[in-house]
């Protein structure tokens, strides 16, 4: 997405995009708290960091550059405590995660709605 946009709506968008997916899979790990057996897990940020640093074709010569769509990879995470029943939920850092990962979508949305409403009051005045 180019033009009056810019790029900055695109990575937004992608950051967004990686909230929501983490925002999953932690209700997953609160969801099976209780769940015998159950690995909390995580979405790994330098797999969605290297997603934003994407080399670009400069030049028709070069070798092309695969687009793909954002791919969040999964882990399972090694320091959690683990119950009687190998369950390895958290809760209170998986309460902590929600809250942090809510606060940056938050704020990626927010600064999204302040570019638009610039690019209105842009649009308005020019009338």
């Amino acid at each position: 997405m180019g033009g009056i946009f810019g790029r900055s709506i695109e990575q937004f968008k992608s950051f967004m995009d990686y909230r929501v997916f983490r925002q999953e899979i932690i209700a997953s790990n609160v969801a099976n708290t209780d769940t015998p057996g159950y690995k909390a897990r995580d979405v790994s940020f330098e797999k969605q960091l290297d997603g934003q640093m994407k080399m670009q074709q400069t030049h028709s010569d070069h070798l092309p550059v695969s687009q793909t769509g954002p791919a969040f990879d999964t882990f399972e995470e090694p320091y959690t405590h683990i119950g009687n029943d190998s369950n390895t939920v958290d809760m209170d850092r998986e309460m902590m995660k929600l809250a942090q990962n809510q606060l940056l979508y938050d704020v990626a949305a927010q600064s999204v709605r302040g570019k638009l409403q610039r690019l209105k009051t842009v649009i308005t005045e020019m009338r």
